[in-house]
């Protein structure tokens, strides 16, 4: 509103910032005081756990009937529907409920930031992903099975591990990666409902707070830093399908030019 110039000099003088140690020094600090590491290594193994989960599913698929496999994508899109909201009360009650009956914590439902409940937050943030993730690959998993070249090389003899590393995997990379982008989206969607509800604190939360940050705090460049930051464990994530990928093109020519 106050013309081009003053955004573009507000701009460059956060790229500057970014980048001096001063910022890293502060980002660092920032970082311990949200409890950042909380929410990495929640995503980070939310992730890890849903891709465990998929490979497993995908591993599997051949030895379940079609029935089953309807019946079971019926269940999946039937607990898909429910509200989080809903989830995390229910899972509540039964706690509180539990612990009347018996003395004993069944879940932690109340954190802070020192000692964070870790179990139905993890829970929480990976049961929509595996589902979604399940529902969306299964007719690419029942493709690549019921391909030709794979019909043919299990007839003659191909070991089934053998042909799952060696190309159910490499065919199911390629639909993984693009759609793996949307299921991150929702981790951390569902990151900042829990990070609130279950008062852990978190990056999340402290990117909410960077609006109520006075100008001369810079809250744009701490806006930044969050972002970065919450970019790691996808950053991982998609150098780990690019090396794979990799992989396997270099196995195949090393088999070609044999």
């Amino acid at each position: 509103m106050r013309g081009p110039g003053l955004f573009w000099d507000t701009v460059k003088e956060t790229l500057i910032q970014i980048a001096t140690y001063t910022n890293f020094t502060k980002l660092s600090t920032t970082y311990q005081q949200v409890s950042g590491s909380y929410t990495l290594k929640l995503v980070s193994i939310s992730l890890v756990i849903t891709l465990l989960l998929f490979t497993l599913y995908s591993y599997f698929y051949p030895n379940l009937k079609g029935k089953t496999v309807l019946k079971l994508l019926r269940y999946l899109e039937d607990i898909e529907n429910l509200p989080v909201v809903g989830i995390v009360f229910f899972i509540h009650w039964i706690s509180v409920s539990w612990y009347n009956a018996t003395s004993i914590h069944l879940f932690k439902t109340v954190g802070t930031p020192r000692e964070p409940a870790v179990v139905v937050p993890l829970f929480i943030v990976s049961v929509f992903p595996v589902i979604f993730l399940i529902k969306y690959m299964t007719p690419y998993i029942k493709e690549i099975y019921q391909s030709n070249y794979f019909i043919f090389a299990k007839s003659l003899g191909y070991p089934k591990n053998k042909l799952f590393f060696s190309y159910v995997i490499p065919n199911l990379i390629s639909s993984l990666e693009s759609i793996m982008k949307f299921i991150y989206l929702e981790m951390i969607t569902v990151m900042l409902f829990i990070e609130i509800q279950f008062n852990t604190g978190g990056i999340l939360t402290g990117l909410r707070n960077t609006q109520i940050m006075p100008s001369g705090s810079h809250p744009q460049l701490m806006v930044i830093n969050f972002l970065f930051l919450l970019l790691i464990p996808y950053s991982i994530m998609s150098i780990s399908f690019k090396l794979i990928r990799l992989g396997v093109f270099l196995k195949t020519n090393t088999e070609l030019n044999k």
